[in-house]
C-alpha cells in the first residue's frame, strides 16, 4: 500500500524514538490538531518518502500536497496554520529573541541529541556528543527561572524544543545537574512532565524505554 496517495488528511512520518519527532508531537497535541502518525526506520527510508524527502530526515509532515521534512519549519507552519494558542511571540523583537534561543538550543543541545541518537555513529562520536551536551546544559543552568513554562507564563516553542532532550537524558546517561543553580533546571522538569501536551508526546517505544 502507497504511504503517500489518498490521504486525505495530516500525517506526520516520524522517528518514534527521535527527540525531533516527540518535539512536532507535542505541538500538534498542544494546539488540538488532527493528524495521523506513521512510524518508519529512520535507517530504512522508503523510497517513495525519498522523493518528496530527499534527505531522508525525520520527521516529515504531508499536508496534501505540502511536504515539510525541518522539524523547525514545520512548527512554524503548524503555528502559521492553526495560531491558536501561539507558541511564537506575536511581536517583531520577542519573535526575534525567542529565535535567537532557538539558535542556541539547536547548535548546543539538538545537534548533540541527533549524534547521540544516530544508530550510525560511533560510540567515540557518541561519547564526545555526550560530555559536549552535558557542559552545555550546565552553561545553559542560568536560562531557566521559576516561571511555569521556560521563560514564560505560557507553552512557547522553546518548551517544546526543551523538553523531549530533558527527557531523553538519563536513559542515555547524561548527567543532569543537581547543584544549587540547577534547581530551577530541575523544577522545570517534574513541572512539564505533568503538562498533558508533553505526556500525550510520547510514543509508546517512549513509555518503554524512557520512563
Amino acid at each position: 500500500m502507497s504511504l503517500l496517495n489518498n490521504r486525505s488528511s495530516m500525517v506526520l512520518f516520524q522517528n518514534e524514538m527521535g527527540h525531533r519527532s516527540q518535539k512536532i508531537r507535542m505541538v500538534l497535541s498542544e494546539k488540538g490538531i488532527a493528524c495521523d502518525f506513521e512510524s518508519l526506520n529512520p535507517d530504512d527510508i522508503p523510497s517513495e518518502i525519498l522523493e518528496v524527502n530527499p534527505s531522508g530526515n525525520l520527521p516529515l509532515l504531508i499536508d496534501r500536497e505540502l511536504s515539510l521534512y525541518h522539524s523547525g519549519l514545520i512548527v512554524e507552519y503548524l503555528d502559521e496554520r492553526f495560531p491558536h494558542p501561539p507558541l511564537l511571540p506575536v511581536y517583531p523583537v520577542a519573535r526575534a529573541q525567542t529565535r535567537l534561543i532557538l539558535h542556541r538550543l539547536e547548535a548546543d543541545w539538538c545537534v548533540p541529541m541527533d549524534i547521540i541518537e544516530e544508530e550510525s555513529v560511533s560510540k567515540n562520536e557518541k561519547n564526545k556528543s555526550k560530555k559536549a551536551l552535558e557542559k552545555n546544559l550546565n552553561n545553559s543552568l542560568s536560562l531557566f527561572n521559576n516561571q511555569a513554562f521556560f521563560r514564560s507564563d505560557e507553552l512557547t516553542v522553546l518548551d517544546t524544543v526543551i523538553m523531549p532532550v530533558l527527557f531523553r537524558l538519563s536513559y542515555y546517561g547524561i548527567k543532569i545537574p543537581s547543584s544549587k543553580a540547577a534547581k530551577p533546571l530541575n523544577e522545570y522538569m517534574e513541572r512539564m512532565r505533568e503538562y498533558k501536551s508533553f505526556s500525550d508526546s510520547i510514543s509508546e517505544s517512549e513509555k518503554e524505554l524512557l520512563i
